[in-house]
Formats: C-alpha cells, structure tokens, sequence
C-alpha cells in the first residue's frame, strides 16, 4: 500500500507542484493588489446619496474596485436624514465628531492627494446652533496642518438641512483605505452621530388650552 502511494506522488510530482507554485502565484497577486498603491477617487456627496471609494488596483494598471459607505438603491436622492433639521443639529452636535473627521481627512491626505476638498453646508434654522457647528470645526482643524485646514470649507446650507461633499484623489492600498474608513467607523463619535443621525424626533407636544368655566 506505501509503495502504491509513494509511486502514485512520484509519477504526479510535476502536477503537484505546478499546481502548488499556480497556488503560490495566485495568493501573491492577491496579496500585491491589497497591499499595493491603487489609483482611488473617493467622493462623497449627500445631496444625491454617494459616498464611494472607486479603485484602479496596482498602481492604476489592474481591475477597478469600488467600495461603497451608502447604500444605492435610489442613486440620485438625497440622504432622507440629512434634510431633518433636528437630527442634523443634534448630529453635528455630537462631541468630537469634528475632531474624528479632521484627523480621517489628514491621514487620507497623507497619502500624497492630487486633489483634496470638503465642503459643509449647513442650516438648522438655529443660528446659535450653526455657529456652535461652525466653530466646532474650524477648532478641529487648526490642530491640523495648514494643507487640510485650506482643504475644508463651512458655508450656511441654502435649504434647511445639511450638505456634505468631499472629494479626494490619491494612491492608496486597499489595505489603507479600509484602515483609514475602520478607523473613523468604529470610532465612538462616528457610531453616536450616526445614531443620533438614524433618532427619530420626538413629537413636539401641542400645549393644552385652557378652559375656563363660565
């Protein structure tokens, strides 16, 4: 029985390791296009739902990738939440959020970005609640280098709401990039604005009339 096996892995040796050195091939190449620089536009844009990462592997020479933060079954809607006043202001209240997203912007710039720029629009209706926003921000951002603070714009929204658009162009790996996207996702002031984003408000109560006996 050993001689039979012994002979049988000696007469199919080459196939064996053909088909081990395919295997080892195959794996590098996988290995190579998540660890190597790809060509990424990432663009974010609320007011028509996008927020996608679009990757050309391998230096920008492989296959193309998107990977998409929103869901897109409606493609060209606005994000539903970000047109709430009271869930906008009560998000973009949340504390450290503005800190989590300055630091997310500068480690994509990091990277070497060609392009580079985000803009929020904003309007609670609440003037004293946009400057508390407003300021949030721009306090974020001067601990930060002089390249992404000239990257941010703040601006009052024109319709009530708020809009948010980005747009960034730079080689990243994969592995970067899910780093980098794990990194704002996971962190506690992402996961409390995106609650208090998905909170319904709750119903204002109509003040009781009195009623006097005559």
């Amino acid at each position: 029985m050993t001689t039979d096996i012994m002979g049988d892995v000696l007469a199919n040796g080459p196939v064996l390791l053909w088909a081990l050195g395919a295997g080892v091939v195959v794996v590098a190449i996988l290995l190579a296009a998540l660890l190597a620089p790809a060509k990424t536009t990432i663009l974010v844009d609320t007011p028509t739902s996008t927020a996608r990462a679009d990757m050309r592997l391998l230096w920008g020479f492989g296959p193309k990738l998107t990977a998409r933060a929103l869901p897109h079954a409606k493609p060209g809607d606005p994000v539903t939440h970000f047109n709430d006043v009271v869930r906008v202001g009560n998000a973009f209240l949340t504390p450290g959020i503005a800190d989590v997203a300055a630091h997310t912007i500068q480690r994509l710039m990091a990277n070497g970005a060609r392009v580079a720029h985000t803009s929020l629009a904003i309007n609670t209706g609440d003037y004293a609640k946009d400057l508390v926003v407003q300021t949030g921000v721009q306090a974020a951002l001067t601990l930060t280098p002089a390249a992404v603070r000239d990257s941010v714009t703040f601006s009052k929204c024109a319709a009530p709401g708020a809009e948010l658009t980005a747009k960034f162009e730079l080689f990243a790996s994969p592995m970067q990039l899910a780093s980098i996207w794990n990194g704002l996702r996971k962190s506690r002031p992402a996961r409390e604005f995106v609650k208090r984003l998905r909170r319904k408000p709750k119903p204002v109560k109509k003040p009781v009339r009195e009623v006097r006996a005559t």
